[in-house]
């Protein structure tokens, strides 16, 4: 090897042995980067309302808003798996027809309600309450006209009763302009349900 060949040879490793620690950090750095918003588990803290709810970082929703979209979610989960049976269960076909009512209604109002809940930063239940779970296992175990009947009570009048009441105390309450409009859209359909389900003659 001549003397120039020498020169290069060596000026070539130093040249490698400068860039490789950059390339390195740059490698590093590509790699640390999706860590810094990581939207996994890893990243969330826990949500503060109840049991059996994904996790999240803290929301600004107040302690109120909060309990309402979790109990709206959950009773929401609940209606549509009632919602389900009857469709399954029911003899009559009145009851069929508020089924699929519900059904239709309750999943467009828990899709939208969880387009608010995203902007809030706030997860909804995932599962039908525990509170609710020995009602439906109460309609499963009910056949033709019982069932029916058990039906229109406990879902098509008891349920959205009870949701009429809370959707009317969370639309005073409420300072949340996007929760407040999904309360206005939604509260007629659930009273629209409720005078269904009391029109309906269960024999």
């Amino acid at each position: 090897m001549t003397t120039s060949q020498s020169i290069a040879a060596s000026l070539l490793f130093v040249g490698f042995a400068i860039l490789a620690p950059q390339a390195h950090a740059v490698e590093e750095t590509e790699q640390v980067k999706p860590s810094r918003s990581m939207k996994g588990p890893e990243a969330r803290n826990n949500n503060p309302e109840g049991e059996g709810l994904a996790k999240s970082a803290p929301s600004r929703l107040g302690k109120a808003d909060r309990a309402f979209m979790t109990k709206a979610g959950g009773n929401g989960l609940f209606e549509i798996a009632a919602a389900r049976l009857a469709n399954e269960r029911a003899s009559d076909p009145a009851i069929k027809s508020l089924a699929a009512s519900l059904a239709k209604d309750h999943r467009a109002a828990l899709n939208s309600l969880e387009k608010v809940a995203v902007a809030h930063n706030y997860p909804l239940p995932d599962q039908v309450p525990e509170d609710k779970r020995a009602v439906l296992a109460q309609l499963a175990a009910a056949k033709g006209p019982a069932f029916d009947r058990a039906f229109r009570d406990e879902i098509g009048v008891k349920a959205h009763e009870a949701d009429i009441k809370m959707f009317e105390r969370a639309k005073r309450a409420t300072r949340t302009a996007d929760l407040k409009a999904w309360i206005e859209q939604t509260l007629p359909r659930l009273e629209e349900h409720l005078k269904h389900a009391l029109d309906i003659k269960v024999g």
